[in-house]
C-alpha cells in the first residue's frame, strides 16, 4: 500500500466518523445533551438519584416536561 492510498483511507475513515458523530449529535435534543452532563458529573449515587428527578426543559415539547431519570431508565435520549 502507497502512502497516498494510506492518506486515502485515513482521511475515509476520518470523514465517516465526523459524519456519525454530526448524525448522533442532531438526534440529541439539548435537554438528553444537558441531562447527560449533569450525570458525567455525578461523583455519588446521591448525586445520580437527584439529578432522576431533575426537570430540564425540552424545545420540543415544552407542555410535556420529562425528568433526567425517565430519560435515563426509558433510554429516551432523544
Amino acid at each position: 500500500m502507497t502512502s497516498s492510498n494510506r492518506v486515502s483511507v485515513a482521511v475515509a475513515v476520518l470523514v465517516v466518523v465526523l459524519a456519525a458523530w454530526v448524525l448522533l449529535r442532531t438526534n440529541t435534543t439539548s435537554a438528553a445533551r444537558d441531562c447527560r452532563a449533569m450525570y458525567h458529573a455525578a461523583r455519588t449515587a446521591a448525586d445520580t438519584a437527584r439529578i432522576d428527578t431533575t426537570f430540564v426543559p425540552s424545545s420540543k415539547d415544552v407542555s410535556d416536561p420529562r425528568s433526567c431519570g425517565f430519560m435515563r431508565t426509558s433510554a429516551r435520549w432523544q
